[in-house]
């Protein structure tokens, strides 16, 4: 018998105590936890089908090589996580660990990056570098003019991004909570500074606790709050080709042309790369940033000249100034949660989010995991700055 991703879709109810508004990973692994904490009134609300966003339109790469601290330990914890999501879930979201090569252009970042490995050692991370020469033998497909090495991560894996956003849907779902798609959320009331009703395309719903996990609809739902969040949408631009022979087995990112690119179990190979100066803020993919990207990864790879794409498309992520994430109860609005601008690393890092977010609610105490994401840190002036963020490297859309 097959089994459906949502065992039912039930009707909107007058209230709920907890509404998640936006059905990505971010918002479906929120609301698992919930449910699975003990929580009894959950609701997801997202305008289009789930996993519509982001979500359902990114590489699914998971790698922990990252130059600041907090980042390597909230990703750290969630790949601990992945050996083990597909029997949580029940439901095999097809994880499989290739190992990642983070390629270095530039000799004076070499400091930045052994500093980067010593401390990604330190949290765990088996990281370690590679010169150019043991970067070619062991990708040999790689053309390594240019390249001084890289940091080689054997724990990197890839999986199916459908099958997690399936996955954490129907989790929830048989958990008790309400999965409304085509849902949109069009205003919300508000009660003194509290947000006491949101105003749907379905009808009106009480809520006693708001989160935003809308991803590129983050900056709307806070505006519809009476927040300013400083978040910008950004479109990533991917490709599948045509198969071919086995060929390539880690994945293989390069900070200085912004390209990452892995090859399937199936023989296709899916990248992109994002090229500096195109900023696209639409759902489908551009011939302009086609080019470019064929052009960057044949070069880096030139047996894939004459290889033929086979479909290509777009999604939208949210960046903030930094590029990182924001979360955190918002002080102005008692109850108005943040968990989105999580730019194009959203992905990797929802399994760790959602339970973290999940017992913040519940107990009122942000997990140090999370704490250096909180939303204040811009007014603080402590926001981050990590060189080894291969989405929009170039900074176009971070402050």
């Amino acid at each position: 018998m097959t089994r459906k991703v949502l065992p039912s879709v039930p009707e909107v109810q007058p209230a709920y105590e907890v509404c998640i508004i936006g059905g990505g990973l971010h918002g479906l692994s929120l609301a698992y936890h919930l449910a699975k904490s003990g929580r009894r009134s959950v609701a997801v609300f997202e305008r289009s089908y789930i996993g519509a966003g982001a979500s359902g339109r990114n590489l699914s790469l998971i790698r922990s090589s990252w130059q600041q601290d907090a980042w390597v330990r909230l990703v750290w914890y969630a790949r601990s996580l992945w050996n083990t999501i597909s029997l949580e879930l029940d439901y095999n979201v097809m994880f499989t660990q290739r190992g990642s090569f983070l390629c270095i252009g530039r000799e004076e970042t070499l400091p930045t990056v052994h500093a980067a490995i010593a401390m990604q050692n330190e949290i765990g991370v088996p990281t370690r570098f590679v010169h150019a020469a043991e970067l070619g033998a062991r990708v040999p497909q790689l053309n390594t003019a240019g390249i001084v090495g890289a940091i080689h991560d054997p724990t990197a894996g890839v999986s199916r991004h459908d099958a997690l956003v399936w996955g954490y849907a129907n989790g929830a779902s048989r958990l008790g909570v309400h999965i409304h798609p085509e849902t949109t959320v069009v205003g919300m009331e508000l009660t003194g500074d509290r947000i006491t009703a949101l105003k749907t395309s379905r009808g009106r719903v009480e809520a006693e606790i708001v989160v935003n996990c809308a991803g590129s609809g983050s900056k709307e739902v806070g505006t519809m709050a009476g927040v300013e969040l400083p978040t910008r949408p950004l479109t990533l631009e991917m490709f599948v080709t045509e198969p071919f022979a086995a060929y390539l087995d880690p994945i293989v990112s390069i900070i200085e042309d912004q390209a990452y690119i892995f090859q399937t179990s199936r023989g296709e190979f899916v990248g992109g790369a994002e090229p500096v100066g195109h900023l696209n803020q639409a759902l489908a993919s551009t011939s302009p940033a086609l080019r470019q990207s064929a052009a960057a990864l044949v070069r880096l790879f030139p047996r894939l000249a004459g290889v033929n794409m086979l479909r290509a498309w777009g999604g939208v992520i949210d960046m903030t100034p930094d590029g990182a994430g924001i979360v955190g109860a918002v002080e102005e609005r008692p109850g108005f949660f943040l968990d989105c601008g999580w730019g194009g690393e959203g992905y990797m890092v929802s399994l760790a989010t959602g339970p973290l977010n999940a017992a913040y609610i519940n107990s009122g105490t942000l997990h140090a995991l999370l704490a250096p994401f909180e939303y204040k840190r811009f007014e603080r002036g402590e926001p981050f700055s990590d060189s080894f963020l291969v989405v929009d490297a170039a900074g176009e859309t971070r402050a």
